[in-house]
């Protein structure tokens, strides 16, 4: 699934609103993602990551929203089980494996 300039914008703003609701350091962030600030950011900007790296995410601060009793604010594209999209790899956002 590719993006358009337009949706890009919008899920790398609702990827920073989640962020923000959640109160966590995107070093925090990092750090329970096994990763480096640079590649947080990087998948918040949308910066030539893999399809995985965003739902990644989505996932990581969806349970950190829910463990604090709040809803995700909406996303626009990363929406529904992503077990349903064919050209994800479930195994690796299972595991919270970004891409280097």
């Amino acid at each position: 699934m590719s993006l358009n300039s337009t949706e890009l914008f919008n899920t790398s703003n609702e990827l920073k609103k989640n962020l923000k609701m959640s109160h966590l350091a995107i070093e925090d962030v990092a750090n329970a993602l096994n990763t480096s600030v640079e590649k947080i950011n990087q998948i918040l900007e949308l910066d030539h990551v893999a399809p995985e790296d965003p739902w990644i995410l989505k996932e990581y601060l969806s349970d950190q929203l829910r463990q604090q009793g709040l809803m995700d604010y909406p996303y626009s594209k990363l929406v529904g089980d992503f077990r349903n999209y064919w050209f994800l790899s479930t195994r690796k956002i299972y595991k919270r494996q970004l891409s280097k």
